[in-house]
């Protein structure tokens, strides 16, 4: 019945990535400008304390070590740790607006791009031989890759005509990856436990609603194709 509904929908029904606007982005200066000056500062003051850091290393052996010792933090502190910096350089340089972030955010961008997967260690597929190191060429939509997805979406959203001015290339690569990582294996997949599709021990469950939420992110904010638009 979803999909019959869905396809009866017009395409003029879900608004195309161009039209979509839901937040200004950097450059509408007197948006941002307007928010409370406590709010600016304390943006402004996480953003300096970040500048010219370094990008905690998530090597192989932080995969393996999951699943040889069943630690999580170890991995995960660096992982989130550079997710958490590089929300906190974009929302600095909105609020600034004057690029003295932009060489860090595009440090970020880069270590995030360069990672194998955006899937946890935990939640990783692990196929006998594998050790639980992911294969690049099927990529795990998990909450947090989703996530890593959607915070990478909204990056683009803020500032696209910064990061072009810097090099066309950064907001290519941030598309190819998120369609890549999200996008395609989302739509291509129905073998993701959360999508509770095919095996009846497949339930809905609480990553359902925080993992689709990310990937309609992903697809209103980037997503050019209607037909795909609709088919997500």
């Amino acid at each position: 019945m979803v999909h019959e509904a869905l396809s009866a929908l017009p395409p003029e029904a879900i608004a195309t990535a161009a039209a979509w606007h839901p937040c200004p982005c950097a450059g509408e200066r007197a948006a941002w400008e307007a928010l409370p000056q406590a709010v600016r500062d304390d943006c402004l003051q996480a953003g300096a304390g970040l500048l010219g850091c370094s990008w905690p290393p998530l090597p192989a052996c932080g995969i393996l070590d999951f699943r040889r010792s069943g630690n999580r933090t170890r991995y995960e502190a660096a992982y989130f740790g550079r997710r958490g910096a590089l929300v906190a350089l974009v929302l600095a340089e909105c609020c600034e607006g004057r690029g003295r972030f932009l060489d860090d955010i595009v440090n970020g961008i880069w270590a995030i791009c360069e990672e194998t997967s955006w899937c946890l260690p935990a939640h990783e597929e692990n196929p006998p031989g594998s050790a639980g190191l992911p294969d690049a060429d099927r990529p795990v939509v998990d909450l947090f890759a989703a996530e890593t997805g959607a915070t990478l979406a909204w990056l683009l959203h803020l500032l696209s005509p910064a990061l072009d001015g810097l090099s066309t290339r950064l907001t290519s690569r941030l598309r190819r990856e998120v369609e890549r990582r999200v996008l395609a294996p989302a739509l291509a997949r129905d073998d993701f436990w959360w999508l509770g599709l095919g095996d009846p021990s497949r339930r809905l469950n609480n990553w359902t609603p925080w993992i689709v939420s990310n990937w309609l992110s992903c697809i209103l904010l980037l997503e050019n194709d209607a037909g795909r638009r609709r088919a997500a």
